[in-house]
């Protein structure tokens, strides 16, 4: 299996490209490592008892007295206007969520891998024919994939970035955040490795790569980059296309299918 990661910044709509590449363009499937990180969090987890040591009990949710503060879940939202306005904070979560959501990624990509081995020798046997290679890419979505080194399990990594308009006009829309504090968030990111020029204005403009990306491509640690300002058709192309250039991977599809064998 190939495996290819997706990153960007908040509101660049690498969410919506990661659906477009397995439901329309026949990846095998998506890991998002986001919601994995939700499940990191769960009351009584081994990163849910560091973050409280870390951060304190006030980021629990509100007592109740049917709940011992023992399974009391984190109040995300209070969590999040520490990390929001603090880097030093963020480095601190983030050092303490990573490890544990990486475990889980590398467990889903085999089951991944298992399903999709088990569908393609079923398929075969229905119609007849030769084993099928099938679109053998696993799709990993993650806002910090570069920050995380996570990058080196990779065998591509894209990177879609929007224009400050578009993604301010997203999270307004989609998160029903205030302008204010759409801008707050995308403060906050960008100093980040590989999504730091996404939403700002003066690094980034409407169908350039941001400057601070220029490396990582040029190193080979980002294998393409998307645009996203236009319209749902025009982003499914944009991914179609890099699909279909070899230059898009570190690795070409038949050297990684060879390597599964």
């Amino acid at each position: 299996m190939i495996i290819l990661g997706i990153c960007g910044g908040i509101g660049s709509g690498k969410s919506t490209a990661c659906k477009l590449l397995v439901d329309s363009l026949g990846c095998a499937g998506r890991i998002d490592a986001d919601q994995l990180a939700h499940g990191v969090y769960e009351p009584g987890s081994q990163a849910w008892k560091e973050i409280i040591t870390e951060f304190g009990e006030e980021i629990l949710l509100p007592e109740d007295e049917s709940i011992p503060s023992s399974v009391r879940g984190i109040d995300r939202k209070k969590l999040g206007s520490i990390v929001f306005s603090d880097s030093e904070s963020m480095s601190k979560l983030e050092h303490i969520v990573w490890p544990h959501v990486r475990t889980r990624i590398e467990g889903r990509i085999q089951e991944i891998t298992r399903g999709h081995a088990e569908a393609m020798k079923e398929q075969s046997k229905q119609i007849d024919k030769p084993y099928p290679s099938g679109n053998e890419i696993i799709i990993v979505e993650a806002a910090l994939l570069m920050e995380t080194d996570w990058h080196e399990m990779l065998d591509g990594l894209w990177i879609v970035q929007s224009s400050p308009a578009a993604v301010v006009q997203r999270l307004k829309e989609n998160r029903g955040l205030t302008e204010e504090e759409a801008l707050v968030r995308i403060h906050a990111q960008k100093m980040r490795r590989g999504i730091g020029g996404a939403g700002m204005s003066s690094i980034c403009g409407d169908n350039e790569i941001c400057s601070n990306l220029r490396e990582e491509m040029d190193n080979g640690i980002v294998t393409a980059v998307i645009t996203n300002d236009g319209t749902l058709e025009e982003l499914k192309y944009s991914l179609e296309r890099a699909l279909n250039d070899p230059k898009s991977f570190k690795t070409t599809r038949k050297d990684a299918s060879a390597m599964q064998m």
